[in-house]
């Protein structure tokens, strides 16, 4: 079995590469109605030249959201969000340190597996109906891992708050 990966790696894989702070200073010079861009770059020191930009910056990675909102980021674009928004968004109004490592904890636990399946599960486990099918080439859950998902979930922020419905 192979060595899990830091997030900040898998992260760089699905874009490929870092659109140059160069390019970005262009665009904005050119086009008056870019006002704003989503920062998915990790560890901060990759993240952190976008800053200086002028443009609203919207940090994706957890692992940089806290540092990110400390040194002048927008916000958060987060992909834990779509099944812990009240995680993501307490880390966004008040960034301690508790919150981003609970916020990092959930981006590793859904993770540890195709991230698409298990944020469709935990969407399950909070009441919203989803089926758990995921588009090829992602891959489902393999067997077992939803309970032990579940398992590892109600131990980061408790079996109420997991079975408790996300608010719209």
């Amino acid at each position: 079995m192979a060595a899990r990966r830091p997030a900040a790696v898998r992260d760089a894989d699905r874009s490929g590469y870092a659109v140059p702070v160069v390019v970005v200073e262009a665009l904005r010079d050119r086009a008056p109605n870019l006002v704003g861009m989503k920062v998915s770059d990790a560890p901060f020191e990759r993240a952190e030249p976008y800053l200086a930009t002028g443009l609203d910056v919207f940090i994706g990675a957890e692992s940089v959201v806290r540092q990110g909102l400390e040194n002048g980021a927008a916000g958060a674009v987060s992909g834990v969000a779509a099944a812990f928004p009240e995680a993501v968004s307490a880390l966004v109004r008040d960034p301690t340190a508790e919150r981003a490592a609970l916020v990092e904890s959930l981006r590793l636990t859904l993770s540890e597996h195709s991230f698409q399946a298990s944020v469709k599960a935990a969407l399950g486990f909070r009441g919203v109906a989803v089926r758990p099918d995921v588009r090829a080439p992602l891959r489902p859950l393999p067997a077992g891992a939803t309970e032990r998902l579940r398992t590892e979930l109600e131990r980061l922020i408790g079996a109420d708050t997991l079975a408790r419905p996300i608010r719209a």
